[in-house]
């Protein structure tokens, strides 16, 4: 399964530079803003490549582990793009604010269930 981890990498980085090009279209006022909003909002995906990357050199990275990523990473883009372009609101602003947040969220739903079914395939 050497192959799962490149891929989620692949996709966990089309993921961040769609997430930077919804912080350009949200047009912040100035230059920290942009990199205020920007950090906060690669944050998740910073946390899932590392940890992708600390369980590749124990040997635990599976395939269930890369569709948590995926399902991690197009929750976080599909809700920025419902509170940015879709419905956006007075609201709007907090719920980006949220996003990693509910990211994180997911992914501590996710993760034992990754957890578990990689186990299972193990036995």
């Amino acid at each position: 399964m050497k192959w799962t981890i490149p891929i989620a990498f692949l996709l966990i980085s089309a993921a961040a530079c769609t997430t930077l090009a919804f912080v350009r279209a949200l047009e912040p006022a100035s230059t920290g803003a942009f990199m205020f909003f920007a950090a906060w909002l690669i944050f998740p995906y910073a946390v899932m490549s590392v940890a992708l990357v600390l369980m590749q050199r124990k040997g635990a990275a599976s395939l269930g582990y890369l569709i948590v990523a995926v399902i991690v990473s197009t929750g976080g883009i599909v809700f920025l793009a419902n509170a940015i372009f879709w419905h956006p609101d007075a609201q709007g602003a907090i719920a980006v604010l949220m996003t990693p947040i509910l990211q994180g969220g997911l992914l501590t739903l996710l993760l034992p269930v990754a957890w578990r079914l990689s186990r299972n395939a193990r036995t």
